[in-house]
């Protein structure tokens, strides 16, 4: 990459730092994108119900519909007197540009914008079909949403989902479950009380964290159930047993598990403990969230995505090779299942040939000074460009390898 190309894609991950955006937030930074975007000559820019930006480089003909995406949103900054870096400074520093989404996924989502755009300046013979851009709104938090409204207007024949790989590729991720665990009881003065929801529902999780048994795969790993939040209400009632109590856990689900099977096996769990607690009154469901998008519109979804996975041998995992080997950077294909990801709804509901691509580790997404190493995000960037080169030289779908 050419030393002037390099300073633009450097500023424009500041930039996009320098723009905070928590869910729901992100009106002042998708603005930005979107005139970046236009500035940048991508056509037909719009901004979708929920917030989303999308632009298109449409090279014409019969070829594919590539989807690349990377969310605007960013995880909350925790205390700031934690961080030597202020969030949104954008500091470039020994080669790492520090900030809060600067791996997850400002930097991606730069490279991104600016890897297409550099594609249409430099657009060669031989190239049909089109590109797109879509820098996403609440990733989050309502992912499942935001990404289906986007895929369903692009209908993309493959998708490049922007994630921390450090430049590998992954093919597939464990699903998700959000599940809520409630026990019911009588509000009374708390010295009245033979028995309190809350010891109940400690009893369950026990009963639970005990009891579970995770299948595991080779791949995948193991489906894992984690407890994330304890609440009773009324809240803060020092002296009054609670009506209700609430239990929430993460639950990583592996290929084939179903969203009624992983709310059956707690279930089952469960039923052995009810002989000691007669009269136990207790729900478990999915849970569901919903809020508010910059734009004014309602987003929600249920907590439940499926596991997914594409095969390595694959023409869509090929083709993406290929275009990194064409970049100068050796392909190597990760033999572990990624982060969680957008990709659950194109590769896992959807069923579209899906890669988790971008530069960057894992684990520094969400922590206190994230950063992106500026090599990084350079080689990225150049990744990305000759993937869609590499994908938009085929006349036909890549869903099945037909028409190369």
């Amino acid at each position: 990459m050419e030393a002037s190309r390099r300073d633009e894609l450097i500023q424009l991950c500041q930039e996009l730092i320098r723009h905070p955006s928590p869910s729901g937030e992100e009106g002042d930074i998708a603005r930005f994108v979107r005139s970046v975007m236009i500035s940048l000559g991508y056509e037909d820019v719009y901004v979708d119900g929920y917030g989303s930006v999308v632009g298109t480089i449409d090279l014409g003909g019969s070829g594919p519909t590539l989807l690349m995406e990377a969310q605007m949103d960013h995880a909350e900054v925790g205390d700031v007197g934690e961080w030597h870096n202020y969030p949104f400074g954008g500091r470039l520093d020994r080669g790492r540009i520090y900030g809060r989404g600067a791996t997850d996924q400002k930097g991606i989502l730069a490279a991104m914008v600016m890897a297409l755009a550099w594609f249409k300046q430099d657009r060669s013979d031989g190239l049909h079909g089109r590109a797109v851009m879509a820098a996403m709104v609440h990733q989050e938090t309502f992912e499942r949403a935001a990404s289906k409204l986007v895929a369903d207007n692009i209908r993309p024949d493959g998708v490049i989902s922007g994630e921390p790989s450090e430049l590998t590729i992954e093919r597939g991720q464990r699903g998700r479950a959000s599940i809520v665990l409630e026990t019911l009881g009588r509000m009374e003065h708390s010295s009245m009380g033979d028995r309190s929801s809350a010891e109940v529902l400690v009893r369950l999780i026990s009963e639970i964290k005990d009891k579970f048994k995770p299948k595991e795969d080779p791949f995948f790993g193991k489906g894992a159930l984690t407890l994330t939040g304890l609440h009773s209400y009324p809240l803060d009632a020092r002296t009054t047993l609670p009506v209700r109590c609430r239990a929430t856990f993460d639950r990583r689900i592996l290929p084939g598990e179903s969203r009624d099977g992983v709310l059956d096996e707690i279930r089952s769990i469960l039923g052995g403990i009810q002989s000691s607690f007669p009269g136990l009154e207790f729900s478990l469901a999915i849970d569901r969230g919903d809020g508010h998008c910059y734009t004014g519109a309602m987003i929600g979804s249920e907590g439940f995505a499926p596991a997914w996975q594409i095969d390595r041998d694959h023409p869509f995992i090929r083709t993406v090779m290929d275009g990194i080997s064409d970049s100068g950077l050796k392909p190597v294909l990760s033999e572990r299942s990624g982060f969680g990801t957008n990709g659950c709804i194109y590769g896992g509901e959807m069923e579209v040939p899906t890669v988790v691509f971008g530069p960057s580790r894992r684990e520094l997404a969400h922590v206190v000074d994230e950063y992106i190493d500026v090599d990084q995000l350079v080689m990225g960037c150049e990744c990305y460009n000759f993937i869609a080169k590499k994908i938009l030289t085929r006349r036909e779908s890549v869903r099945d390898g037909e028409g190369d």
